[in-house]
């Protein structure tokens, strides 16, 4: 974004803030924001660290205070009640939501919104639960984070041979964005570059456990959070046959449900949902075990019934009341636009 653009943005995003949230609710028929982190944490996550930015402590108990302050806090229990039953909704009602199931969920997060008395729910990847595998694009993380402190002559030259590529210059930014572009179908040469560094992600996963446990998500259960599926090992969608995004999808949710007990069934797609097909929906609709799934393309509404769209809190890295005025300034301008509504085909 040029900077005469992003300062205009800045400037209309300060001012919508100002207008009471209610307001800019009704203005805009709003009456329940699905808000998403990943993680927060006042230390450095290597296996974040070169993905994106996230919050720390004091940020994120910022936010939910403003979210307490302006909206009402509603459960998933609350919110299926009101998708089967048409049970009404509070008015400027929010559902929290968190992606990834990272360890931080336990350590830092929950214990926060026990204290606020906050619900949320916990999207967990079904392959990753007691850290049995790292996540593609954690492991690209950390790989970088690896190579920048070493780099020499021979180190480029076997990332040359390993992505087949004829050059690949030292400086920082051309090796992270190298490695951060290897794709999930490419994700195998993560393990190869991993044994050129001596990298083992096995120990890294016993060190750092940077994922929840079987024994943690219990412990959330109990204290009255809900968890659901994030597919099995986090593969963007878009670039995945329906019948894969289709298996993702099913196997990833029955196995949550089966593991930890569940009554209810509910999904938010890795990465994003957009170009996935109504009959993809269809598929998964039809197996009778999900109540709901969740995108996140921001305020806009949607042609499956049962499917809704999440904008992130951590994108930007500014405070909450902002990132929200931005989302009804978007929905305003896609309402005037006639854009306000995802179309599948």
């Amino acid at each position: 974004m040029m900077i005469k653009e992003y300062l205009k943005h800045q400037i209309i995003s300060r001012t919508v803030s100002k207008i009471p949230f209610s307001i800019l609710g009704k203005m805009t028929q709003t009456n329940l924001i699905i808000p998403y982190y990943h993680i927060v944490s006042d230390n450095e996550v290597l296996h974040v660290k070169h993905l994106y930015e996230y919050k720390n402590i004091k940020q994120f108990t910022d936010d939910i205070d403003f979210l307490l302050k302006n909206y009402s806090p509603i459960s998933l229990r609350d919110f299926l009640a009101n998708l089967d039953n048409d049970l009404p909704l509070p008015k400027n009602a929010f559902l929290l939501t968190f992606d990834d199931g990272f360890r931080e969920v336990h350590d830092v997060i929950a214990p926060i919104l026990l204290e606020k008395g906050v619900p949320a729910t916990f999207f967990i990847n079904s392959a990753f639960v007691d850290n049995q595998e790292l996540c593609y694009q954690h492991k690209a993380s950390i790989l970088t984070v690896c190579i920048e402190k070493r780099v020499t002559g021979n180190l480029i030259n076997g990332l040359n041979r390993i992505l087949d590529i004829e050059s690949i210059k030292s400086t920082a930014e051309e090796i992270r964005y190298r490695m951060l572009s290897i794709t999930y179908r490419d994700r195998n040469l993560l393990d190869k570059i991993a044994r050129l560094l001596d990298m083992d992600f096995s120990r890294y996963l016993k060190e750092n456990r940077p994922y929840l446990t079987s024994h943690q998500i219990q412990k959330l259960l109990k204290d009255g959070f809900t968890i659901g599926a994030h597919s099995i090992d986090h593969p963007p969608y878009p670039l995945l046959h329906l019948s894969e995004q289709v298996r993702q999808t099913l196997e990833s949710v029955r196995s949550i449900k089966s593991t930890f007990g569940l009554d209810y069934g509910v999904f938010a797609f890795p990465n994003t949902d957009q170009h996935v097909s109504k009959l993809f929906f269809s598929k998964i609709n039809g197996a009778g075990i999900i109540d709901a799934s969740f995108g996140n393309r921001g305020m806009m509404s949607e042609s499956i019934s049962n499917h809704f769209q999440r904008f992130s809190l951590e994108k930007p890295l500014i405070p909450a009341q902002r990132i929200i005025a931005i989302q009804y300034m978007r929905k305003m301008m896609r309402v005037m636009t006639g854009n306000s509504k995802i179309k599948r085909t």
